[in-house]
C-alpha cells in the first residue's frame, strides 16, 4: 500500500482485542468483531495482529474479512493482515463504496489454533493511512498462439475455445495482479480464463477492462471456500455467502443464473466433505494435483460414484471441468495446465458460461515447458477427445493411447484421427498414455 497524503490527521481510531479459543472455533469458525461506523466516514483502514503462545506446531492461522452495515465488503483469508476501503477504491479482495453508518464487523476466520488459543487485536482507523495497491499492470504481449486456432470439429455456429476455469489473483491469495494473470493466460495460448478468487467478488468489476486490454476473455467467478470443501460459483452473479450451507449456495447460484461446481474433490485438506445437492452442476475432475500424482484415479472414482447416484435418481449429470488453480509463478503450473475446452457460439463470457452449464466441454492435460521452465498447455497438438453426439467420440492426436470408459473398459487408439462408438451413459471417458497418465477426458 502507498502512503496517504501528508497532513491527514486520524479523526477516529479504535483497537479491539479478542481471545480466540478452540471453543470459539467449535461454535463458529467465523468470529465477528463488531464496531460502529459513525456518519461521515470517507475511508477505513483495518489492521490485524495475532499473538499466540510459542507452539511447536506453528502459529495460529486466522483469516480476515469484513461485513458492512449494508452487506459483505470482502475477504482476504490468510493472505493479508490489513486492508483499506474508500468510497471509490479498496484493497483487492474488498468492495469500494460508501462507508454507511451503522454496525460493521471485522470477521476472523479461525482456521487453526495449534496452541488452542490466540489473541487477536483489530486496529481501526479513519481516515486510512494508506491507499489500495492493485499491483503491476504490464503492457499486453503479442499473442503467439490461441487454442481456438486449432479448428477442432464443432457443430455449425460453434467453435472450441481453450481456457482455464480456476485462477486466483491479488484479490485473494494469488501473488499476481489481474493484468499479470491475464498475461499468463495469453502466454498459455488460452482464449479465456475464469477468475475465481476466494470468497469475494471484488475482482468482477475490473474484468472487462483487463480482458479488453489483453485480448483474452475473463469470466467472473468466486471460489466459495470453507474447511469442508471449495466450489466455484461461475457468472457475474454477486456474492455467494460461504458462511451458509452448501444447499443454500446451490439455490443462490441457480436463482441468479450461474453454475456451481465442486473443486478438486480429493485434494488433501481441501477435499470435498459436503453432500452434493442436485443444484450443483459441475465438477473439477482434472486439477493441477494431477501433475503431482499423475497415476492417481481418486478423482475419477469420486466422480464416477456421484454420477451413478445421479443417474439412479434422475438428477442432471455434471459438467466436466479442469483448472490449474493458478496462484503464483513460484511453481511451474501455469493457466491451462490442465485445460478446459468449451464448444461455444462465441467468446463472450455469457456464451462460455452457457457452454459450461450445458456440459459442452472437453479436458486436456498434456503440456510443454517454455523457455522459463514453466508448464504451458499443448493447445495446438495435445491429445484430445471430443463428444460428437450421444453415441460417438472424436479422438485426435492420440495414436497409441488408451481410451478408458467409466467402467474400466479399454480400447487402443490406432490412428491420429478416429471416431469411436462411446455412449455417453458409459462415461466419462479418459485418454491414458502407455504408462497410465491421464492426458484428456470427455463425458
Amino acid at each position: 500500500m502507498s502512503p496517504a497524503p501528508a497532513g491527514e490527521a486520524a479523526a477516529w481510531v479504535r483497537e479491539i482485542e479478542i481471545e480466540l479459543t478452540l471453543h470459539d472455533q467449535a461454535r463458529n469458525r467465523y468470529v465477528p468483531v463488531p464496531f460502529t461506523v459513525p456518519e461521515g466516514m470517507t475511508s477505513l483502514g483495518v489492521q490485524l495482529e495475532v499473538d499466540d503462545p510459542d507452539c511447536a506446531d506453528g502459529p495460529a492461522l486466522i483469516d480476515l474479512g469484513c461485513d458492512g452495515a449494508a452487506g459483505w465488503r470482502g475477504w482476504s483469508g490468510g493472505a493479508r493482515r490489513d486492508f483499506v476501503i474508500t468510497a471509490d477504491d479498496a484493497t483487492p479482495g474488498y468492495l469500494p463504496g460508501p462507508l454507511e453508518a451503522g454496525r460493521w464487523a471485522v470477521v476472523l476466520g479461525v482456521h487453526a489454533l495449534p496452541a488452542a488459543r490466540a489473541t487477536a487485536r483489530v486496529h481501526l482507523r479513519s481516515p486510512a493511512c494508506s491507499r489500495p495497491d492493485h499491483g503491476p499492470r504490464p503492457s499486453p504481449s503479442p499473442r503467439a498462439v490461441r487454442g481456438s486456432a486449432r479448428q477442432l470439429p464443432a457443430p455449425e455456429g460453434r467453435r472450441w475455445l481453450a481456457g482455464d476455469t480456476h485462477c486466483h489473483s491479488l484479490h485473494s491469495d494469488g501473488t499476481r495482479s489481474l493484468w499479470q494473470v491475464a498475461e499468463e493466460g495469453v502466454r498459455s495460448g488460452l482464449d479465456f480464463l475464469c477468475m475465481t478468487d476466494h470468497n469475494t467478488t471484488s475482482h468482477h468489476s475490473w474484468l472487462p477492462e483487463v480482458a479488453a486490454e489483453h485480448g483474452i476473455t475473463l469470466v467472473a467467478g468466486q471460489e466459495v471456500t470453507t474447511h469442508r470443501g471449495h466450489a466455484n460459483a461461475y457468472g457475474d452473479i454477486g456474492f455467494v455467502d460461504f458462511r451458509q450451507n452448501v444447499d443454500q449456495w446451490a439455490r443462490t447460484v441457480a436463482a441468479r443464473g450461474g453454475l456451481l461446481s465442486v473443486n478438486h474433490p480429493v485434494s488433501g485438506d481441501c477435499s470435498w466433505l459436503e453432500n452434493v445437492p442436485e443444484g450443483v452442476g459441475g465438477v473439477e475432475i482434472l486439477h493441477s494435483d494431477l501433475y503431482r500424482d499423475p497415476l492417481s484415479t481418486a478423482a475419477f472414482a469420486w466422480t464416477g460414484r456421484l454420477l451413478a447416484e445421479r443417474r439412479a435418481l434422475g438428477h442432471p449429470v455434471l459438467s466436466m471441468l479442469a483448472g490449474a488453480d493458478f496462484h503464483s509463478p513460484d511453481v511451474p503450473v501455469r493457466p491451462g495446465t490442465p485445460t478446459t475446452w468449451v464448444c461455444a457460439e462465441d467468446d463472450t463470457p455469457e456464451a462460455i458460461l452457457h457452454a459450461m452449464k450445458e456440459g459442452r466441454t472437453a479436458l486436456t492435460a498434456s503440456y510443454h515447458l517454455d523457455e522459463d521452465g514453466a508448464g504451458r498447455p499443448r493447445v495446438l497438438d495435445g491429445p484430445i477427445v471430443l463428444r460428437s453426439d450421444e453415441q460417438t467420440l472424436h479422438v485426435r492426436d492420440a495414436r497409441g493411447h488408451m481410451l478408458v470408459d467409466g467402467g474400466g473398459r479399454r480400447r487402443v487408439i490406432e490412428h491420429e484421427v478416429e471416431n469411436v462408438r462411446a455412449p455417453r451413459f458409459a462415461g466419462p471417458y479418459r485418454l491414458e498414455t502407455a504408462d497410465r497418465r491421464t492426458v484428456a477426458l470427455s463425458a
